[in-house]
């Protein structure tokens, strides 16, 4: 039955994976390892989340425990809608800081992570929403301080369905068919990469809020003029090349800032819905076309977040899911996103049996590595922690402790 799901998954995926605008992939985009050989090494990384820590001490203490359970790197949150966890040029502080929209806190929650990160001898991925522009409720406020949100500077910024509203229950979110915003993302991204030593930029969010978006008038009239050109282009193709026209744009300032840093994104767990299958899905369900990321080598690395079980049969088995990734990699890394806990027999909860299956399934496939979420459910109990590297007597996946994998393509 898997082998069957997967020829489904390499059939049914990867051919809906297109070129670039221009029909290729670019004379100034790195071509995609062609070695057959897995890279030296696995990651074996944690989200830590905006949500997980309020002090420097909170900060340090998490990335202290992943390093005591043998990760080899650390996803630390610090752009989260339009805010700023380190002291941007361009964005204010975030208000959970203080409290404040713009109050600077007194430490710098980035600079912190990569000094504690490096200390361990940890990486340290900026964990960066892309697309948020402000939480959903509230008008969009004024920050204390010279610098603004995006959307209270440019409210014609925002994200709208075809009724004209922004009906995201979480976030107000930026339109990725508006050139401007894609420049003042990028230009975010620079600041933070000229600035700061960190060792990868790691998107999330990086999408839009559902099919319908984004209907924005820029947008609107950037369709029409392609249509022009194609008139058999849906909204769904031109929207999904809005969207990875931001993942080139980021991966062309790290190129040009910090070559040596590595993209990664957070991608829905679902590329395309399994065979016989009505789910959810990143490619058509919110303008995610992870698998040409890949494919076009404007990422390094994708982590798809598939949140559920290994059950054979069910369309959302974790294996499956992967090994869909997996065959369409192209060269570049995917490492196996899975959520700390668990729904087994329908019960939310911590089965390390679970996630142990999970890490060496991934392994035995032909992931990278390992991402987890969350720290904060690892922090429910000290003893999930302790599990990842076990004992001598009981050895966990992460007994041995591992570099990160090799990046043959990078500097």
């Amino acid at each position: 039955m898997r082998g069957l799901l997967v020829l489904l998954l390499i059939s049914g995926c990867v051919g809906g994976v297109g070129s670039g605008p221009d029909g290729g992939a670019g004379d100034d985009t790195p071509a995609p390892d062609a070695s057959p050989d897995l890279p030296t090494g696995e990651l074996r990384g944690v989200w830590i989340t905006r949500f997980a820590y309020t002090t420097q001490a909170d900060l340090e203490g998490i990335i202290d425990r992943a390093a005591a359970a043998n990760f080899n790197a650390v996803f630390v949150q610090i752009r989260g809608n339009g805010d700023a966890y380190y002291a941007s040029n361009l964005e204010p502080w975030a208000q959970r800081l203080t409290g404040t929209l713009g109050r600077d806190p007194g430490w710098d929650p980035l600079q912190v992570a990569i000094d504690r990160a490096h200390q361990h001898g940890l990486e340290l991925h900026a964990y960066f929403n892309v697309f948020p522009g402000w939480t959903a409720a509230g008008e969009v406020p004024l920050a204390e301080g010279p610098r603004q949100l995006a959307l209270r500077d440019h409210p014609d910024w925002l994200a709208i369905d075809s009724s004209g509203d922004s009906g995201d229950g979480e976030y107000r979110w930026l339109s990725p068919g508006n050139p401007a915003v894609r420049a003042h993302i990028a230009a975010v991204a620079e600041d933070l990469l000229a600035r700061y030593q960190v060792d990868g930029l790691h998107l999330d969010r990086v999408r839009t809020a559902g099919s319908d978006y984004s209907r924005d008038p820029v947008t609107l009239a950037a369709y029409q003029t392609a249509l022009a050109v194609d008139p058999a282009l849906t909204w769904g193709e031109f929207m999904r090349e809005q969207v990875s026209a931001m993942v080139a744009d980021l991966y062309a300032v790290i190129e040009a800032t910090r070559p040596t840093v590595r993209l990664s994104a957070s991608v829905w767990g679902i590329y395309q819905a399994l065979p016989g299958c009505n789910t959810s899905q990143g490619l058509t369900g919110y303008h995610q076309d992870s698998l040409a990321w890949l494919e076009r080598g404007t990422i390094d690395a994708i982590v798809p977040m598939i949140y559920w079980s290994m059950q054979d049969g069910s369309c959302t088995d974790w294996a499956a899911l992967l090994d869909g990734f997996v065959a369409a990699r192209a060269g570049r890394h995917v490492w196996a996103g899975m959520h700390a806990l668990d729904d087994v027999r329908g019960v939310d909860g911590w089965h390390f049996d679970q996630v142990e299956d999970r890490i060496e399934y991934g392994r035995s496939a032909g992931a990278q590595g390992t991402v987890v979420f969350a720290s904060t459910y690892l922090d429910a109990d000290p003893a999930r922690w302790s599990a990842y590297p076990g004992t001598a007597e009981a050895p966990g996946p992460f007994f041995e402790a591992s570099a990160t994998p090799t990046m043959s393509w990078k500097p």
